[in-house]
């Protein structure tokens, strides 16, 4: 008798892209990739809701430290912020720029909630 392989959600499907991403643009480890898949996906939720410090890399190489939020996403694009339509730039709001900017996936490094 053959086990039907029960189907991945589609968040499953989105972490797993990723990680795949992130693998194969920097070289990283299966574990390091999940690492930051994690970080992405609880900085993404806290954003929501929240501020955040955020440290990226910039295309130039450049490290880049913003204060972060998505507080705004409802009422300027008058929809609900959808973690599904992530493809590759994660934007959120620059607080001190008061304007949305955006980052590569892979180009993250880590965050931290802020007041």
């Amino acid at each position: 008798m053959r086990k039907l392989k029960k189907p991945a959600s589609i968040y499953e499907a989105l972490r797993k892209k990723w990680k795949i991403r992130i693998m194969l643009e920097k070289a990283y480890t299966e574990d390091a990739a999940l690492w930051m898949t994690d970080r992405i996906e609880s900085l993404i939720s806290h954003m929501q809701y929240g501020y955040a410090l955020v440290v990226y890399y910039k295309q130039d190489g450049t490290f880049k430290f913003v204060k972060a939020t998505l507080l705004p996403y409802e009422k300027c694009f008058r929809r609900k912020y959808d973690i599904h339509h992530i493809e590759g730039h994660i934007i959120y709001w620059d607080v001190e720029l008061q304007a949305w900017s955006s980052f590569q996936l892979e180009n993250f490094l880590e965050w931290r909630p802020i007041n």
